[in-house]
């Protein structure tokens, strides 16, 4: 399946029931999402001619993020209680901390912090099973997410 041709047509006759009924930032970070996994795939051809290596931290973060967006927001897993059916504030609330992540980690990379070392954090792992371990009925549990996150990143040097 390709994530970036795969997608509803009727996005903008759902943004106001979307607004009203999940948040009014669902649209947005939605937005931000694609955007994430558009920019993936004009890097991985670059990364097929010449590798991952010679990617600036920036753009390698880019593929990181990607990742998470990929196995732990889009794979479903139909026979996980948790992942067969989820909510749509529960989607949203996850896209939420993917991209806190996005924007926390870019933040390191900004102040010349690598990649590698915020990976070794396991913050990347963690946040990629979190549609498994926030059950569908404790939607409060991702309010601890930004500062799991923010505790990991803490220890990068």
């Amino acid at each position: 399946m390709n994530y970036t041709q795969s997608y509803s047509e009727y996005l903008d006759d759902l943004k106001r029931w979307y607004e009203s009924n999940v948040d009014h930032r669902f649209i947005a970070n939605r937005n931000q999402i694609m955007n994430i996994l558009n920019e993936e795939t004009k890097l991985m051809e670059i990364v097929k001619l010449i590798g991952s290596d010679v990617l600036p931290e920036d753009q390698k973060l880019t593929l990181e993020i990607a990742k998470v967006v990929r196995v732990g927001f889009l794979q479903q897993n139909a026979f996980h209680p948790e992942d067969t059916y989820v909510p749509l504030l529960k989607q949203f609330k996850m896209m939420d901390v993917i991209l806190y992540l996005n924007h926390a980690c870019a933040a390191l990379i900004a102040q010349r912090k690598t990649l590698r070392a915020i990976v070794q954090t396991g913050i990347f792992e963690t946040v990629t099973k979190i549609k498994y371990e926030v059950p569908n009925n404790q939607l409060d549990l991702f309010e601890t997410y930004p500062k799991r996150i923010d505790a990991a990143l803490a220890s990068v040097e």
